[in-house]
């Protein structure tokens, strides 16, 4: 995405009338990104109180560009969200495949010295979940402002996940210790017997009236959805999802378009396909929004009711 880009599918009137947003692809990485402080820099000009975050595995870009990153936000309201998985190269490279340990923590210290705001993310596996305690104690000995760590939620049902990198075989599994979910708000109802739950989508969307902007331009309540759109286009859609491809063949995608339609009649359009969302709520309780944004409930329990 351009400078040019972002100013087509953010346009002033948008950034002026929001509190924060969320640089986060769900394909790569932000700091890849070649116009990427260029596009920092200008959401500031237009709102200069705008709260912006960045998620990046740190392990891109050279030293003095992350020195330069941490001199342009010094004086703003902005966090580095540093995913590091890991307290070593051998734990950190299991699922951040092809990082560079030292050349994070080298990135990382160039940015938090030049008077960057970062937090320290950890997605604690089997693997790597006996070095917890160690990064944590590194994120505050670097300067970190934050260390937060939570177990990964892309398992689903599933017990491990096999891969092969440089013919040699590596196995993520969920970690033996009982550790807290990233939000307390949400969660995962994988291996919960139907009759016995009900199922409230409490919509993380809705809630804090945010919506999300891929870099194609497509505007859609949230990055779940907007993945979906996507894989659709590519001819990559999961099968358990055929319900929103679905809705996405009754609902014409090139009105989410910003660049298409406009901004303003893609937010208007974003509302009506909302209204087509939560109908499915109702029938269907779709895995994405059900796992992301669904509060268990008991049914044989009124208590909970």
């Amino acid at each position: 995405m351009t400078l040019s880009d972002f100013k087509r599918f953010s346009p002033p009137e948008l950034l002026r009338n929001i509190k924060m947003a969320y640089f986060c692809g769900n394909f790569g990485d932000p700091a890849v990104v070649p116009d990427m402080q260029d596009i920092l820099d200008w959401c500031w000009q237009v709102n200069p109180d705008l709260e912006l975050k960045l998620f990046s595995n740190c392990s891109v870009r050279s030293v003095n560009w992350w020195r330069d990153l941490g001199e342009l936000t010094s004086d703003r309201n902005f966090s580095l969200i540093a995913a590091i998985d890991g307290a070593s190269q051998e734990t950190n490279r299991r699922y951040r495949v092809r990082t560079d340990f030292d050349r994070i923590m080298a990135n990382t210290a160039a940015f938090i010295g030049a008077g960057g705001n970062a937090e320290w993310r950890m997605l604690v596996f089997r693997h790597n979940e006996h070095e917890v305690e160690n990064a944590k104690h590194m994120a505050a000995e670097r300067g970190f402002s934050l260390f937060r760590a939570y177990p990964s939620n892309r398992f689903g049902s599933a017990k491990a996940f096999e891969y092969t990198h440089k013919d040699e075989a590596f196995t993520l599994e969920p970690p033996t210790a009982k550790i807290p979910p990233k939000s307390s708000n949400t969660h995962s109802l994988v291996g919960q017997k139907p009759p016995d739950t009900e199922v409230i989508i409490e919509c993380e969307a809705l809630r804090t009236s945010s919506a999300f902007v891929d870099f194609l331009g497509y505007l859609t309540p949230c990055c779940h959805i907007g993945r979906r759109l996507y894989m659709r286009d590519q001819g990559a859609f999961d099968g358990a999802d055929d319900w929103m491809s679905d809705l996405f063949d009754t609902f014409d995608p090139k009105l989410l378009h910003v660049d298409t339609a406009g901004f303003d009649a893609a937010d208007a359009a974003n509302d009506a396909f909302f209204v087509q969302l939560k109908e499915k709520w109702k029938t269907l309780q779709p895995r994405v929004c059900r796992n992301v944004c669904g509060k268990r409930r008991i049914a044989s329990d009124p208590a909970e009711k």
